[in-house]
């Protein structure tokens, strides 16, 4: 299994980003207890080569790379898939912040005159 999870595609979280460019990535992998017959999470962590500059927070997928520079490095980036606090409703379409819509704040701050704090410019 453990062959067949190096070759694989992996769907990562950003963690942190100490070193420039190698972001720290946590990849879940759900165990089954026999005992209690459940599944437990664990996360196995890598460092990453990150072209498309990620930050903290950002889901995205990655790829064993074939030979790598640095032997902690040892896959990279392929894809963003969800940006930090860039939320889209699956069912409009619309983005959103919290439980209202974008365009539904942009209306209210033109028609009152104020921004709410989490509003994304």
């Amino acid at each position: 299994m453990n062959s067949a999870l190096k070759k694989s595609i992996l769907f990562a979280k950003i963690i942190t980003s100490d070193l420039k460019n190698i972001p720290k990535v946590a990849v879940p992998k759900y165990i089954m207890d026999e005992r209690l017959t459940m599944y437990f999470r664990e996360r196995t962590y890598y460092y990453v080569q990150d072209p498309l500059k990620c930050k903290e927070g950002d889901y995205v997928i990655i790829r064993e790379l074939a030979e790598s520079d640095d032997k902690r490095v040892t896959h990279k980036v392929e894809q963003l898939v969800y940006e930090r606090g860039n939320f889209v409703d699956p069912i409009t379409g619309k983005r959103c912040a919290g439980t209202e819509f974008i365009d539904d704040i942009k209306r209210t701050c033109d028609l009152f005159g104020f921004e709410r704090p989490y509003f994304k410019k």
